[in-house]
């Protein structure tokens, strides 16, 4: 009898070993056709609104065309120094091998997404061992909602998640007995490493969390080339960024609000606000959302609720029993995070959204379904059952049924993908066309995005001052040699708040030369030297100032709530001119008239721009 038991349980075994070995052959096909068909219903062909994936594909094109890593949308064509060059460089080596052509650049990102899953694959797998649990974490990452938004635009998370996977798998695969002058696969990793780097600066969170790792591990020598290779790697880089004026990111990261430079620069309690700001964010929020399809978009205007903190507290508490009980990977994970979360959390807290976490995202999802996964061990090792702990290994396998709820948000890509413009931008994008048509070669717009004008009108573009001082602005139009200004709707709080005053302000300066409506767009002529200088109350002309006009006459003297009254002169295109006063912006009261060659022609009074009667010059 006993032995007829163990033949069985022999047998079982067997046929869960065949499963097993069967399952990889089964489940990579899976993962590849489900990707490809969702993909393809996620694929966007318009370009994303987001500024900084056209901000790539432009610094892509200029390195395409031999111009150097150059903004070649400004009128000067400076050098760049914002964004890291390795994503362009990406996308100017797929334009100079194939095509610049924007959906095949897309496709790019596709192209790593499937990378960066096939590997978190074979990471699980070389971890846990559990090729179920490796297939469920990359199905789910297939699934995902912002993973597969951002392989559809041209930005560099995914290149970054990929990259970054292949520097663990590669240190999964490291091999710390060996000489480190003949471990090659070290090498290759430190090389990838800094290319982490050149393609998101968050890529030293990576680096600190592979050095401490090796500092704990007490591996010397590759700790020791660890960091000698990465900074003579990158060192080219940063002595250019320095020798521009240092990164644009750190001077960014001081500032109250990077977009209100008005407000000022961080003090000591504004360093603790934001850590607690962004903490709760992430815990509430960015998290739960990135990780689950099913949690609605957070609303980030709106007071963080309590369901909000536990449904968020349980997941980390998930990711966190599921972190510590990893048997290999443990430090380096929880240093990775660490690190990650040490840059993101001192973070300005207007920089919010999933993106920040989206190269987390796969790891977090294995984290928590391995999370899971332990739970139902742990309660099977405390029960003592055996059977609990051998169904626990196929756990995952049950999660699959969550995929219909968990699918269900990807309509909204494929809704995305189907959809036009907003009105707002269609006006924006056909007053590029209308400058890229009716200008000059070198005429150069100011305006919010001006990328995505750039796009459209092939013509240089420059921003404006975030300023509130309305005088700023437009000497800094001026010294830029703009001709045109764009006054746009397309949600942003910075037309408003700085532009549109100052336009108000100066109007003859702003004259409007299109308008498009539903919603109100418009496209100035900029003239600089047309319009008042002088001084102001209430935001109104008044006290002592000039006047440029159009037509060439110019007026010097007094005003009055908006209008010229008082003691002034109007001097003529001819070089003739009027001296007296005016009232209500009109001529009233005696008035000289002189010629060109400054001679006293007549002495006349005038009554509402009038003349009245003429005096005798004497008087």
């Amino acid at each position: 009898m006993a032995s007829k038991k163990r033949k069985d349980q022999a047998e079982k075994k067997s046929l869960f070993e065949r499963f097993n070995a069967v399952s990889k052959w089964v489940y990579l096909p899976v993962l590849f056709f489900t990707f490809i068909s969702f993909y393809n219903q996620s694929f966007d062909k318009k370009v994303d609104l987001n500024g900084d994936n056209v901000s790539y594909y432009i610094l892509s094109q200029a390195i395409a065309d031999g111009e150097g890593f150059t903004n070649i949308h400004q009128p000067q064509q400076t050098a760049h120094n914002h964004y890291p060059p390795g994503y362009p460089f990406i996308l100017a080596t797929a334009s100079t091998l194939f095509t610049d052509n924007i959906d095949f650049l897309k496709k790019v990102n596709g192209f790593f997404l499937i990378l960066s899953i096939g590997l978190i694959f074979f990471i699980v797998l070389e971890i846990t061992e559990n090729i179920h649990l490796a297939f469920v974490v990359s199905l789910f990452c297939i699934l995902n909602y912002h993973l597969l938004r951002y392989s559809v635009i041209m930005m560099s998370e995914v290149p970054f998640l990929f990259f970054s996977t292949l520097v663990l798998w590669l240190l999964l695969k490291t091999d710390f007995e060996k000489a480190i002058k003949t471990n090659y696969t070290f090498l290759g990793l430190v090389l990838v490493l800094a290319a982490t780097y050149y393609i998101r600066s968050t890529g030293l969170a990576l680096f600190g969390g592979i050095a401490l790792f090796l500092l704990i591990k007490k591996h010397w020598s590759y700790l020791i080339g660890l960091v000698g290779g990465f900074i003579a790697l990158i060192l080219p880089w940063f002595i250019r960024s320095q020798s521009l004026g240092g990164s644009s990111y750190a001077k960014q990261l001081v500032r109250k609000n990077p977009y209100r430079p008005e407000l000022g620069t961080m003090e000591l309690s504004d360093w603790f606000t934001r850590f607690w700001e962004n903490l709760q964010r992430y815990i509430t929020r960015e998290i739960p959302s990135g990780l689950f399809n099913y949690i609605s978009t957070p609303q980030y205007k709106e007071e963080i609720t309590t369901e909000e903190w536990v449904i968020g507290l349980l997941i980390l508490a998930v990711i966190l029993f599921g972190l510590f009980r990893l048997k290999r990977f443990f430090y380096i994970l929880l240093f990775y995070f660490g690190a990650s979360f040490a840059i993101l959390l001192l973070w300005p807290d207007v920089w919010y959204g999933i993106r920040f976490v989206l190269p987390l995202i796969p790891f977090l999802l294995f984290l928590f379904t391995y999370g899971l996964q332990q739970l139902f061990v742990l309660i099977a090792q405390l029960a003592k059952n055996q059977k609990f702990q051998t169904a626990a290994f196929y756990l995952p396998l049950f999660l699959v049924v969550f995929v219909p709820s968990y699918t269900e948000p990807l309509e909204k890509l494929e809704l995305i993908g189907k959809a036009n413009y907003t009105k707002a931008y269609n006006n924006y994008f056909n007053l590029a066309k209308w400058i890229r048509i009716n200008t000059e070669s070198d005429a150069v717009t100011s305006c919010r995005k001006g990328q995505l004008f750039y796009l459209y009108s092939k013509k240089p573009t420059v921003g404006y001052l975030n300023t509130l001082n309305a005088e700023e602005l437009v000497e800094d139009l001026a010294e830029k040699g703009v001709d045109y200004v764009v006054i746009d709707q397309l949600g942003y709080s910075s037309t408003g708040r700085y532009l549109v005053p100052a336009a108000q302000k100066y109007t003859a300066k702003f004259q409007v030369i299109q308008h498009l409506k539903d919603p109100d767009t418009y496209l100035c002529k900029f003239n600089p030297d047309i319009g008042y200088s002088g001084e102001f109350k209430d935001n109104k002309r008044h006290g002592v100032g000039s006047f440029i006009f159009g037509n060439g006459q110019v007026y010097e003297g007094e005003w009055k709530e908006g209008l010229r009254d008082g003691r002034g002169e109007l001097r003529m295109p001819d070089g003739s001119r009027y001296a007296g006063t005016w009232k209500n912006d009109k001529m009233d009261g005696v008035m000289e008239i002189y010629s060109p060659n400054n001679q006293l022609i007549e002495k006349a009074l005038f009554q509402q721009n009038n003349k009245v009667t003429t005096l005798p010059q004497g008087n």
